[in-house]
């Protein structure tokens, strides 16, 4: 819609193309460049996705409010423990204080254990995505029960996180 509105204003598809990208590009930059100096983030989420033939690892932090920040992007082939560390080690050159203990949730994968472990040690606490281990546990069903299945196992995290206190909440 807009390419077709923009050439009927005299303005080519390749122009608003190319600024759009050089829009999209700068912003990228700011957001992979924030400082974090002054966000205390409980929790991280790190986690990657295919896109256009690209593994692109993200982090997600949460502070103490409840509020999530995009905290940084990476680039790699693969989901592996040396495009993750550097991810990381980026992190705490921008302010994420790697001494402050905080829960970091993963798809399982045993690279972004090893990355967590390098850069902000053994002593957090690591919990698997449950949407996650939802989704590899239901794929071993069969289609007609994994509904079911679904729904079970929300109810069950749902449960037991009201009968104690989360190992993760730090005084």
């Amino acid at each position: 819609m807009v390419p077709e509105l923009a050439e009927r204003c005299g303005v080519s598809r390749s122009a608003v193309s190319r600024q759009l990208q050089e829009a999209s590009a700068e912003s990228l930059k700011r957001l992979c460049e924030r400082r974090f100096d002054e966000v205390d983030l409980l929790v991280i989420y790190l986690d990657s996705k295919h896109f256009g033939g690209h593994q692109v690892v993200s982090a997600i932090g949460v502070d103490l409010s409840g509020k999530k920040h995009v905290l940084g992007l990476t680039e790699g082939a693969t989901e592996n423990a040396v495009v993750v560390k550097e991810l990381l080690e980026e992190l705490v050159a921008r302010g994420v204080k790697p001494e402050r203990k905080r829960l970091f949730v993963i798809d399982g994968s045993k690279a972004l254990r090893k990355a967590i472990d390098d850069i902000f040690g053994k002593q957090n606490p690591v919990q698997r995505c449950q949407a996650h281990k939802r989704r590899n546990v239901i794929s071993y069903l069969p289609r007609d029960m994994q509904g079911q299945a679904a729904a079970a196992l929300r109810a069950a995290w749902k449960w037991l996180s009201r009968q104690s206190r989360p190992p993760w909440r730090f005084p």
